[in-house]
C-alpha cells in the first residue's frame, strides 16, 4: 500500500514538472526566482520562503504566514563532435526538450506570544535531476539514447531566532524519486534496444542553517544539506529478437544513486538604504558519486545459458564549488525589485568519465531578473538565467562495454523562474 501511495504522490509530482541536468553534476539549484535572478547568492538574506532549500535559519526573519509557488523552464542544449578516437568530427545534436520543476513552499513565523521568533514551514523542490535524449540511431547509442532521473525533496522545517542578530534552522528531507533509461547494446546484430524503469524507496536525509546580523547592515549565512541514499528497483526489458530472447531475459534490476552534501557560505551587505549585495560560496561533496551500477536478478553468473550481465559504469565524481554573486535594488514606491547576478560552476566530471550520459563542463551563469508587488500581500518575482557552457574536450574516456566518446561537447541553456508569494499577516 505504501509503494502505492509513493507511486500516486509520483504521478501527481510528475504532471507538475521534471528535473532536468544544467548545474554541475546532475544538481539543479534554481528553486526560487527571487533567488535565482541574483545568482543564487541567497544563503546569507534566505528572505523569501525559499529560505527552506537555500538557509532555513531565514524563516524566523520573515513575518506572517506565507505561500510561495512556481516553476523554472529549462530549455538545454547540447552538441558532440567525433568520436575523435574514430578519426570522426560529425556533429551530433542533443533532442530538444523542455523541463520545468516546480517548487512550492508554506511556512508561518510568529512574531509574539510565546512562539515569537518561531518559525515552521513545509517545502517541495527538485534539487537533483538528470534528463538528456539522444537520436535512436546517433553514434553514442551504445552508452545512451534517453535517461530520465527525477527526485523530489519534501522538507519538513523550523527554525528559531534567539534575537534579532542570530537565529537557526533545521529541515528533515524526505525523498521520492524515479529513473529511466534507455540505450542499444551494439554487440549483436540486430542490435538489442535496454530500457529500464525504476523508482527509488522513500530515501531520508537532512538539513541545517544558521544567519548572525553582526552589523545592521552585514548578514552571515551558513547552511549545509546531507548526502542522500537511494535504492531503487525496476524492470530491465533488452526487446530481443526470438532467437535472443533466452540470453536476455531482463526483469527485476536494482541500482542506487546518492545525491551529494552541499552546503553554503554568504556574507550580505547593505552598503546604502535598499540595495544589497551578496557573495556566495557554494561547495558539493560530488566525490560521493563514484560510480553507477546496475544489478540483474537474473545474469551470467547466477543462470546458465544467460548473457545479461551487472553493468558497473565507474564515474569518480570530484568534489567541486560554485561562486555566486548577487545584488537586489528595491524601489519601495513602485513595489519593484530590480535584481542581477553571475556564477561561476565548476564541473565536477573527470575527462574520463565525460559522456554523453551527462556532457558536462565549466560554466559561467548570467542573471537578471525582478519582483512587483502585485497588491500589499502578493509579489510576483521573475528570473532569467543564461547559461553558458564552456567547450569541452576529451581524449581519455573509458566505459565498460569498449564504447569510446572521446571528442568535443558544447552546450547552453535559457532558463526562466517565475514565482507568486502570497502573504498574510506580514508587516
Amino acid at each position: 500500500m505504501f509503494r502505492l501511495r509513493t507511486s500516486l504522490l509520483l504521478v501527481a509530482i510528475v504532471l507538475c514538472g521534471s528535473s532536468a541536468v544544467h548545474a554541475g553534476g546532475f544538481q539543479l539549484n534554481e528553486h526560487g526566482a527571487r533567488a535565482m535572478a541574483q545568482a543564487g547568492a541567497f544563503a546569507a538574506r534566505a528572505s523569501d520562503p525559499s529560505a527552506m532549500f537555500f538557509n532555513p535559519a531565514g524563516l524566523s526573519f520573515q513575518r506572517g504566514f506565507q505561500v510561495m509557488g512556481g516553476a523554472t523552464l529549462i530549455t538545454p542544449s547540447y552538441s558532440y563532435y567525433g568520436p575523435s578516437n574514430n578519426n570522426s568530427n560529425q556533429r551530433w545534436d542533443m533532442l530538444d526538450n523542455m523541463f520545468y520543476p516546480p517548487n512550492f513552499y508554506a511556512a508561518n513565523t510568529w512574531t509574539d506570544g510565546v512562539l515569537s521568533g518561531f518559525a515552521a514551514g513545509i517545502g517541495v523542490t527538485t534539487p537533483y535531476g538528470l534528463g538528456t535524449e539522444w537520436a535512436d540511431n546517433w553514434v553514442g547509442r551504445a552508452v545512451t539514447r534517453e535517461i530520465e532521473l527525477q527526485t523530489f525533496y519534501i522538507m519538513p522545517t523550523v527554525s528559531y531566532a534567539v534575537n534579532e542578530w542570530l537565529a537557526f534552522g533545521l529541515g528533515a528531507n524526505i525523498v521520492f524519486s524515479n529513473v529511466s533509461l534507455r540505450r542499444a547494446v551494439t554487440n549483436f546484430d540486430p542490435e538489442l534496444d535496454l530500457e529500464l524503469e525504476g523508482s527509488g524507496d522513500p530515501a531520508f536525509s537532512w538539513n541545517m542553517g544558521v544567519i548572525v546580523k553582526p552589523m545592521e547592515n552585514v548578514s552571515l549565512g551558513f547552511t549545509y544539506r546531507a548526502e542522500t541514499s537511494i535504492d531503487f528497483e525496476g524492470t530491465a526489458n533488452f526487446h530481443p529478437t526470438a532467437a535472443l530472447q533466452p540470453l536476455f531475459p531482463g526483469g527485476d534490476v536494482t541500482t542506487s544513486l546518492s545525491p551529494p552534501a552541499t552546503w553554503f557560505a554568504g556574507i550580505a551587505w547593505a552598503p546604502v538604504k535598499n540595495f544589497e549585495l551578496e557573495f556566495d560560496f557554494q561547495g558539493i561533496q560530488w566525490s560521493s558519486y563514484d560510480k553507477l551500477a546496475l544489478d540483474f536478478a537474473v545474469d551470467n553468473v547466477n543462470t546458465a545459458g544467460v548473457a545479461q550481465t551487472d553493468v558497473s559504469m565507474p564515474k569518480d565524481y570530484e568534489d567541486t564549488f560554485i561562486l555566486r554573486l548577487g545584488a537586489e535594488y528595491r524601489i519601495p514606491l513602485l513595489g519593484l525589485a530590480l535584481r542581477g547576478g553571475y556564477f561561476y560552476d565548476r564541473n565536477p566530471v573527470p575527462d574520463k568519465s565525460l559522456e554523453p550520459l551527462l556532457p558536462d563542463s565549466d560554466r559561467h551563469g548570467l542573471n537578471i531578473g525582478f519582483g512587483f508587488d502585485l497588491l500589499p500581500s502578493l509579489t510576483i518575482d521573475v528570473a532569467y538565467l543564461n547559461l553558458i557552457f564552456l567547450d569541452r574536450v576529451t581524449n581519455e574516456t573509458t566505459h565498460p562495454d569498449g564504447v569510446h566518446m572521446n571528442g568535443k561537447y558544447t552546450g547552453n541553456a535559457s532558463l526562466i523562474g517565475f514565482n507568486i508569494t502570497y502573504v498574510l499577516g506580514g508587516d
